[in-house]
C-alpha cells in the first residue's frame, strides 16, 4: 500500500499517513512537529481522492501482474514544484531565471 510523506514548509519538518490511519482524523493533516494544519477543505476534496487515486492504481496493475503474468509495475508521485536547494527570502532557482531569460529573449 502507498503512503503519504507530507512536507511542511513552515518548520521543514515531514510526516507520513498511511493507508489505515484514519485520515478524517485532524491529526493527519497536522504537522506533528510544529502543529501547523492543511486546510480541512484542501485535504478532502484534493489530497484524499489523490491518495485514494494512487492506491488504486497500484492495485490494478498489482492485479495485472499477479492475474496475467504481466511484469509488476508501481509508481510514487512527487512532488516537484519546490526544489530541494532553493534559496529562501525570495531568490528564484537558477532553471527559472533561465527561462524567464528565454522569454525575455523570444518576446522581446
Amino acid at each position: 500500500m502507498a503512503y503519504l510523506r507530507i512536507h511542511c514548509d513552515v518548520c521543514g519538518g515531514t510526516w507520513e499517513v498511511y493507508h489505515r490511519d484514519n485520515w478524517k482524523d485532524d491529526k493527519a493533516r497536522q504537522c506533528p512537529h510544529c502543529f501547523a494544519k492543511i486546510d480541512r477543505s484542501v485535504w478532502e476534496k484534493e489530497v484524499l481522492p489523490a491518495f485514494g487515486a494512487v492506491n488504486d492504481a497500484n492495485a490494478e496493475l498489482f492485479k495485472d501482474h499477479t492475474g496475467y503474468h504481466r511484469p509488476l509495475f508501481t509508481f510514487d508521485v512527487i512532488a516537484d514544484h519546490l526544489y530541494a536547494n532553493r534559496k529562501t527570502g525570495g531568490d528564484t532557482c537558477p532553471l527559472a531565471e533561465r527561462l524567464q531569460e528565454f522569454d525575455n529573449f523570444i518576446h522581446g
